[in-house]
């Protein structure tokens, strides 16, 4: 049972994964429709951002050093 329920989180994270590079544009294109907003202050969404970025360049630091065995 509980090795069902590790199989289906790992799939989750596989569907849900979001690339370094997705994460950057995404925060850079929000950044900037603030900006021209006249917004002076990042927003929660800016921080979600931040934090999507540290995740994925962990789990890509992750994958290459340990070459996807910390996956299993």
């Amino acid at each position: 049972m509980a090795e069902d329920r590790v199989e289906e989180l790992k799939r989750i994270l596989q569907q849900n994964e979001v690339s370094v590079a997705n994460a950057h544009e995404a925060l850079e294109h929000h950044l900037n429709q603030l900006h021209r907003l006249g917004a002076t202050l990042e927003d929660n969404v800016c921080e979600v951002l931040r934090k999507v970025i540290v995740q994925a360049e962990a789990i890509e630091e992750l994958d290459r050093i340990t070459n996807w065995t910390w996956r299993k």
